[in-house]
């Protein structure tokens, strides 16, 4: 028997309804496995991320000291120094973005304010550079400038908690 208005046959949107149900709740699964600490990295995922942030920085100071023993010109190393500025926020926006493993949270934050900080800095003393005409003056502004930095000590402190806790090279 059929109620008043009602057809017994299914609607077009019930059964396209019920053909979806299943593609729908499949997507809800995997949204749901991408949400929340599940998430994180794993330990051997963070430390590949770090190493690669390391080589990054590592190639950035190499050409920047390069550039500095063999100056020529106040420019070469101006140039130098905004490579290795802007590896610096590099870095710091990567592991800014990172999610590390819970006990890394903390340094992997430092890390990031570190470089970013280091950047800032390095910055500024490009800034300070351009009224400098001898690279020899260059030279004295640039160990005067990087003597007590705060995105150095950043830097140190956030490597040494992650070598604590294991997520130094070779560990």
């Amino acid at each position: 028997m059929r109620a008043a208005g009602r057809s017994t046959r299914p609607s077009r949107l019930t059964s396209t309804t019920s053909s979806l149900l299943p593609l729908i709740l499949l997507g809800m699964v995997f949204s749901a496995a991408g949400c929340g600490s599940s998430n994180r990295l794993s330990r051997d995922e963070y430390k590949a991320q770090l190493t690669t942030l390391n080589h990054d920085v590592s190639k950035a100071e190499a050409a920047a000291q390069s550039a500095v023993v063999q100056a020529a010109t106040v420019e070469q190393i101006r140039a130098a120094l905004t490579r290795v500025a802007a590896t610096q926020q590099h870095v710091g926006d990567e592991a800014a973005k990172l999610k590390p493993p819970k006990e890394a949270e903390v340094a992997d934050a430092l890390l990031a304010r570190g470089a970013h900080d280091l950047a800032a800095e390095t910055r500024d003393v490009v800034k300070k550079l351009a009224s400098v005409t001898k690279p020899s003056e260059a030279l004295g502004l640039i160990q005067k400038a990087f003597q007590d930095t705060r995105g150095a000590k950043e830097l140190d402190q956030a490597v040494g908690e992650l070598k604590k806790l294991g997520f130094s090279a070779g560990s």
